[in-house]
């Protein structure tokens, strides 16, 4: 379970979770994990799409009579790798950065959707691929025998036929036990062997993260702790608001073929690159969920934040359960973070909490650490809480008064 580390601005607290699970925290959680994993699912698939429709540090160009159409190799050879080596891979990189690639038998408005659905599409696209190489692509193309193994996914969104959705292929988990050897093996990988244990919030993102993790056609280096992390500049700018900002325009950093981020460490820089490509929805245990909070709102990572703040709901707060021992320290805990962090709605969340349950809060030894401006308003929500209780005792107390008469 993720942690708020040591020399951090957020308390430091390692927390175990609940002895007794009940059914109503169950369908809690579980309703709470489908509401983030769509949420984030969406983004990632809008955000791949905005990246195609806006040509955003597109590296291939495909041609259809007049037609241009700009994509990115690794996103095709991680959604797409059949077609990829029947059309690109026949082809040298020099020819590939300045010369369009010609692909026969489509229509302009046929290939403009096949390239959406690879973009956005969050379920299996194999038989989608392989019709689309049997029907589009000529017979006479020789097949590329190639060990480069990926999931391939698609949505059931109405652009793609239902016959076409198939099952989830056996060789795209992530699971521990499946880390590739050229991965796991290597001396200066800097990818936390935690990406495996993590669920990524789509098929998209599961094609994605394993593009990252076999570093795919990486376009530029990221040092962080003096570290080197690969990864791919299109994914990056339609991904964080900081990375477009950084990576285009007039920083310098646009035209150099490495940056370096400062104020991380390597272990919130994974957990930053697995929820890019991925989408992942939790974090490794050594990760600091409140230097999280701070880089998401940095880096501009909305979705990450989110899930962020799910974890402390699920972790610290048994989603506002009934109190239990472990939860009145957590949940303070969780209360000084949302407060450093500005995270008001679960702030709030938090106080009302407290409130409701303060005869159980104010001996606590935990609460006295609280700072004295988060005491202040626990007080005054206590007071007004009561005040508005006394006022509504009064108003039925008279009704009731007048009824007798």
């Amino acid at each position: 379970m993720a942690r708020c580390g040591q020399g951090s601005t957020v308390p430091v607290v390692l927390l175990e979770p609940p002895a007794v699970c009940s059914k109503g925290l169950q369908r809690k959680g579980m309703c709470e994990r489908r509401r983030l994993k769509a949420m984030v699912s969406e983004q990632l698939s809008q955000d791949l799409l905005r990246l195609l429709r806006e040509e955003i540090h597109t590296d291939v160009t495909f041609s259809i009579g007049c037609t241009l159409f700009k994509a990115h190799r690794a996103v095709l050879l991680a959604r797409v790798p059949d077609f990829y080596f029947r059309t690109i891979g026949q082809t040298s990189n020099s020819s590939i950065n300045h010369k369009p690639i010609a692909v026969e038998n489509f229509e302009a408005s046929e290939f403009r959707t096949f390239l959406q659905i690879i973009y956005s599409s969050n379920r299996n696209i194999k038989n989608y691929e392989e019709e689309i190489l049997r029907k589009k692509i000529e017979s006479g193309v020789p097949q590329t025998n190639h060990d480069f193994s990926f999931g391939k996914y698609a949505d059931n969104d109405g652009r793609l036929p239902i016959e076409f959705l198939g099952k989830k292929s056996p060789d795209c988990s992530l699971l521990k036990h499946e880390i590739p050897d050229d991965i796991s093996d290597r001396e200066d990988n800097l990818i936390s062997t935690d990406i495996y244990d993590l669920e990524p919030a789509s098929e998209l993102g599961e094609d994605l993260l394993k593009l990252y993790v076999k570093h795919c056609y990486p376009d530029i280096d990221i040092y962080v702790d003096g570290k080197n992390f690969k990864a791919h500049r299109a994914i990056l700018s339609a991904r964080s608001s900081y990375f477009a900002a950084m990576l285009s325009g007039c920083w310098a950093e646009s035209s150099q073929e490495y940056i370096t981020l400062q104020s991380i460490n390597h272990v919130e820089m994974n957990v930053m690159m697995s929820f890019i490509y991925g989408g992942t929805l939790d974090f490794p245990d050594k990760a600091n969920v409140g230097q999280i909070l701070n880089m998401a709102d940095m880096y501009g990572l909305q979705g990450l934040k989110e899930v962020a703040i799910y974890i402390l709901r699920r972790d610290y707060c048994n989603f506002f359960q009934k109190p239990v021992p472990r939860s009145l320290t957590s949940i303070l805990e969780c209360l000084i973070i949302a407060h450093s962090v500005g995270v008001e709605s679960l702030f709030a969340d938090c106080m009302k909490w407290i409130v409701k349950h303060f005869a159980r809060f104010w001996s606590e030894r935990s609460f006295a650490n609280v700072p004295p401006e988060i005491q202040d308003s626990c007080l005054n929500m206590l007071i007004q809480s009561l005040i508005l209780w006394s006022v509504k005792f009064f108003l039925a107390h008279q009704g009731k008064q007048m009824t007798q008469l």
